[in-house]
């Protein structure tokens, strides 16, 4: 997936693209029922300004979109958007070892399901991708080793004190953290000797480093009332302003969004 990303890094800039870092679109911005603008936050340099454009392509979750146009959102797709079921987290462990911690002949891809016990009730599964010598995501000796499961991301975000509210979440992440590596220990030879780095994510980690709606992952949940043409569509209500991502066809992951995308430049073209 980090190769596709390069990829099209790579095709942006060779076709006249510019990517910008640590740059956060604050609005999207129309004039009579059309889109002419986005509103640019430097949050580096704290320079505010203003892009105009034909059409603008959001690669945002659906939730974030109906944000970004404010009172501009038309009324029935914000109700729309509001009435979604409850949308997942993720909690994330990553762990840099020595090559020592593997089991010989390890898969690159692992699925852990547990019954549940302890007092996360939710966290009963863990998905697991493990590197492998010379593929460039670990030093040579060393392995990383990247374990995910689905969460609620209302259980991150306690209302209440500060200080308070702080000290719940740090506990809670400790305690995900612990029965994570608990868990992966049974089939990893995890101990303070083998585990070189570790750290988690957790559903308020996505918030801040991407901007997700309460940090949400995996886009809408796939229900009846939710897929194919119940989805949302690429083409919003609003003319020239597109949506792409996780919330659309196909889905998450960097293919599938770059998938959206695609669809989205040829109807743009065609029309």
């Amino acid at each position: 997936m980090q190769e596709l990303s390069h990829a099209l890094i790579k095709a942006l800039e060779r076709d006249g693209g510019k990517l910008l870092m640590r740059h956060t679109v604050r609005r999207i911005e129309t004039e009579n029922h059309q889109v002419t603008a986005v509103e640019i936050h430097n949050q580096k340099t704290g320079e505010v300004w203003t892009e105009a454009a034909d059409h603008i392509v959001a690669n945002v979750t659906v939730q974030n979109l109906v944000q970004l146009l404010d009172t501009q959102a038309p009324k029935g797709y914000r109700h729309r958007v509001d009435k979604l079921p409850p949308s997942s987290g993720a909690f994330v462990i990553y762990l840099g070892v020595k090559q020592a911690a593997l089991p010989p002949n390890c898969p690159p891809h692992l699925q852990f399901l547990y019954d549940y016990a302890g007092p996360i009730a939710e966290n009963n599964s863990l998905f697991v991708s493990v590197s492998h010598p010379g593929d460039g995501r670990a030093p040579e000796g060393h392995a990383t080793i990247i374990a995910s499961s689905f969460t609620d991301p209302q259980i991150w975000w306690q209302p209440g004190e500060e200080a308070t509210s702080r000290s719940a979440y740090q506990t809670l992440k400790q305690q995900y953290t612990n029965q994570a590596v608990a868990r992966l220990s049974s089939f990893f030879n995890l101990t303070p000797e083998t585990i070189v780095h570790l750290e988690a994510a957790t559903p308020r980690t996505f918030a801040r480093y991407t901007a997700r709606d309460q940090g949400i992952v995996g886009g809408i949940g796939q229900r009846v009332s939710t897929f194919g043409p119940f989805g949302f569509a690429n083409r919003t209500p609003i003319p020239g302003l597109w949506l792409v991502g996780d919330s659309t066809h196909p889905g998450e992951g960097t293919a599938g969004v770059s998938y959206s995308a695609l669809t989205v430049v040829q109807q743009i073209e065609a029309s």
